[in-house]
């Protein structure tokens, strides 16, 4: 087979792909996307990722991958917007049905959607002038892709990459002298076994396994590896045959502390990382669980990390204010948490109870007219036929089927928030919650999905292979994903 046969072929395979999943689509109603950008090896090229997540009727997490696309010249944010806007048009979708695009804390990806009037998120008050989340402006672009209006959908910072920035960057500020005196030691014996292959083999045969390296663009990595590390024990027997400098016992003492402090982070970033089995429901109890464990490990008596740990719950407070102070822009997040059978009410401040379930009542309740079409279509069928004439003169008939509604509503969220079962399958029981939670838990957390399409990347993109056009990297990448071959 000659390569030009064979790239038609790839070229058929992907056009009869993006005809099935663009098919698909539109019987969604509530999309998710994640953005982020990628430069391959050598800095030769950049490409966007975009991924899709739905949630279906039977309450299954859904994935597809949208495109891997060429990003020429600087990565800008109205580079950004256009980019991504051409993705969904390829596919038919209205960016009306995207809940929340989400990406990293990337100051370009920041800039797009702040840039359009997208609330800035994580931040106090006090730092920016804010607008409200839902304005819906019109860009347009000097690319063909990108004329005319466009409905930017909300922006969400991805949570892992955020509570990674909080163990790199704000925990530095709480590092002690024999903690920053560590971390230096070790990063030397990462670096001597990454450089001479005699130091890896000698480290290998005392530990039994090769040891686990910090990686910068791999989120957790850090402490990962460093919970590697004190697996193994012997740390001055790995400094000797790795010819590194020893640890003082002070310096073990500080390493063992870091660890410690930064697990709550560290699982929690980790159980955001998900795909299939993450809601966004999880992200505020999650926070508030990491925020609750990071102030009981203060009470406790450690000898290098008071300053660490009041370092991570400053950066926790400030990056995630609004989740934690149950900001009005965040209601959604609210919904999400309140609508997962799992959570309910158990993850609220006691102080809060009362009022966030009064207040996912009433919403709930308000949405009677959009999400009980089906009580309406039986009330008129009712005893109250034979008035319908005079019903519609006084127009009673709308406004007691609307009272007569949002009732059962109300009931159906009371006995929901009273009901034991914590399953997903619980909700089959309240059709009206469950509407809720496809809404508002449709939105992953994080944006490592489209991270992890960059992996088929990579491997398509092998040193014998980097030539390929643009067009066929997309193409291979995107079926690869989406397991089309």
């Amino acid at each position: 087979m000659s390569r030009r046969t064979l790239s038609r072929r790839i070229a058929s395979l992907y056009e009869n792909m993006v005809s099935n999943t663009k098919h698909n689509l539109l019987k969604i109603p509530y999309l998710c996307l994640t953005i982020d950008v990628w430069t391959c090896k050598g800095k030769t090229r950049s490409f966007m990722g975009v991924t899709t997540h739905w949630i279906t009727h039977e309450l299954e997490r859904h994935s597809a991958a949208l495109a891997c696309r060429h990003f020429k010249g600087s990565h800008t944010h109205d580079k950004i917007i256009g980019l991504w806007t051409s993705a969904i048009k390829q596919y038919g979708i209205e960016s009306q049905k995207i809940t929340k695009l989400v990406t990293d804390n990337g100051a370009n990806f920041v800039k797009a959607f702040t840039s359009q009037g997208i609330t800035a998120e994580y931040y106090s008050e006090t730092e920016f002038d804010f607008q409200e989340v839902s304005t819906i402006l019109s860009t347009t672009s000097s690319d063909d892709d990108n004329e005319g209006p466009c409905h930017v959908p909300p922006h969400q910072r991805c949570a892992s990459h955020t509570l990674n920035l909080i163990c790199t960057k704000d925990a530095i500020d709480g590092h002690s002298k024999f903690l920053k005196s560590a971390l230096a030691k070790v990063m030397g014996i990462w670096n001597k076994i990454s450089r001479s292959t005699q130091a890896a083999e000698n480290v290998q045969d005392v530990c039994k396994k090769q040891l686990i390296r910090p990686c910068a663009t791999r989120l957790n990595s850090l402490y990962d590896s460093v919970s590697d590390l004190l697996k193994q024990g012997e740390l001055n027997r790995i400094c000797a045959v790795a010819d590194v400098p020893a640890f003082l016992s002070l310096e073990i003492e500080a390493l063992e502390e870091y660890y410690l402090c930064t697990m709550p982070i560290s699982v929690a970033l980790d159980r955001l990382q998900g795909e299939h089995g993450c809601f966004c429901g999880e992200l505020i109890p999650t926070i508030l669980v990491v925020e609750k464990k990071l102030t009981a490990l203060k009470l406790q008596s450690f000898k290098h990390s008071g300053k660490l740990l009041d370092a991570l719950l400053n950066g926790l407070k400030e990056r995630f204010y609004f989740y934690i102070n149950f900001s009005a822009q965040h209601h959604d997040a609210i919904y999400a948490s309140i609508s997962h059978p799992y959570f309910k009410l158990r993850w609220i401040p006691e102080e809060r109870r009362e009022d966030l379930r009064e207040l996912f009542v009433n919403f709930v309740s308000s949405q009677s007219e959009v999400l009980s079409s089906g009580l309406q279509q039986i009330s008129r069928g009712s005893s109250m036929e034979k008035n319908s004439q005079d019903d519609i003169f006084f127009e009673f008939h709308s406004n007691l089927v609307e009272k007569v509604s949002g009732n059962q509503i109300r009931i159906e969220c009371l006995q929901y928030l009273d009901d034991t079962e914590c399953e997903l399958s619980a909700l089959q029981k309240f059709p009206t919650i469950k509407k809720v939670f496809i809404k508002y838990n449709t939105p992953l957390p994080s944006s490592a999905p489209v991270e992890r399409l960059f992996n088929f990347s990579g491997i398509i993109l092998s040193p014998k292979r980097k030539s390929l056009a643009d067009e066929l990297v997309e193409e291979l990448t995107v079926m690869k994903a989406n397991n089309f071959w």
